[in-house]
C-alpha cells in the first residue's frame, strides 16, 4: 500500500487529494508477489483519486485466511443499481459520466483489477459505506 501510495501522488495532487495509509502498515503476508498487489490496488486507488472530495484512505489488516485492503474515498460514491456493473469491462458509473474535466479512462481498471484479483484466488468488491466508495480487496494470506 505504501507503494501504491507514493505511485498515485502526482495524480492525487492534480486533484486536490490526499492519500492516506490509515495506520502505518502492518507486516502482512499476500500469497502473490508485491507487483501483482499493485496491479491489482493501484487502479483502485487511481479511481478513488480522480472522485475523491479530498481524501484516500488506504489500510490492511488479516481477516482469517485472507489479507484485506481496503481503499475509502469520500466522493459522491457509486450507486447501488451500478454497484457491480462498474466491474464491467468499458462501464463508468455516473460519477465518471458527469465528471466536469470530460470521460477520463476507458472504464477498464475495475474490472482489470478484479480479473487479476480473481487470478490471485481473490476480489474486489465495493460495499455499502456512509457517502463516497468503500473498495475491499481481498487475497489469500502467504
Amino acid at each position: 500500500l505504501t507503494d501504491v501510495a507514493v505511485a498515485v501522488e502526482v495524480l492525487a495532487e492534480q486533484n486536490g487529494v490526499e492519500v492516506a495509509l490509515a495506520e502505518p502498515p502492518k507486516p502482512l503476508s499476500v500469497g502473490v508477489s508485491a507487483d501483482i498487489v499493485a496491479q491489482i490496488v493501484r487502479p483502485v486507488v487511481e479511481n478513488a483519486c480522480h472522485f475523491a472530495a479530498s481524501r484516500v484512505s488506504l489500510s490492511a489488516d488479516r481477516r482469517g485466511k485472507e489479507v484485506v485492503l481496503m481503499i475509502v474515498d469520500d466522493g459522491p460514491g457509486v450507486t447501488d443499481d451500478e454497484r457491480e456493473r462498474i466491474f464491467e469491462p468499458g462501464v463508468r458509473g455516473k460519477a465518471a459520466r458527469d465528471k466536469i474535466d470530460g470521460a477520463r479512462g476507458a472504464g477498464l481498471g475495475l474490472s482489470l483489477a478484479r480479473r487479476f484479483a480473481g487470478a490471485a484466488s481473490g476480489d474486489v468488491e465495493l460495499e455499502s459505506g456512509d457517502g463516497g466508495a468503500r473498495f475491499v480487496v481481498r487475497l489469500p494470506s502467504g
